[in-house]
């Protein structure tokens, strides 16, 4: 990817990121890590924009786990990006686990 669309995206992500409510579940849990996803190579040779939403759960000592996709467009072409990105994601510990979250990426090329 080229310096000026990792800023977009990185820029996007970051937007993203912190301005977005899960679809499901209250997050009140602190964020301590966010990753954006890398856009996929070949779906940006092609100009594939589209979105996936992720499903995960965050344990007790603040890490994601059970990361599903839950809804892509297009189907397959953002799932393993995502699933990279959220699994770097942590959040401040706390007394017990958090079930049924959910983020919606965004991939648009240039806009």
């Amino acid at each position: 990817m080229n310096k000026t669309g990792k800023m977009i995206l990185a820029a996007a992500m970051t937007a993203m990121a912190f301005s977005a409510a899960p679809a499901m579940a209250q997050d009140d849990r602190e964020r301590t890590q966010v990753e954006a996803p890398e856009y996929p190579r070949g779906a940006e040779r092609r100009g594939i924009e589209g979105y996936a939403v992720v499903e995960y759960s965050v344990n007790a000592d603040g890490a994601v786990e059970n990361a599903t996709v839950v809804e892509a467009n297009p189907e397959g072409v953002f799932d393993r990006a995502v699933l990279r990105a959220i699994e770097g994601w942590a959040y401040a510990p706390a007394a017990a686990s958090t079930e049924g979250l959910q983020q919606r990426f965004d991939f648009n090329l240039g806009g």
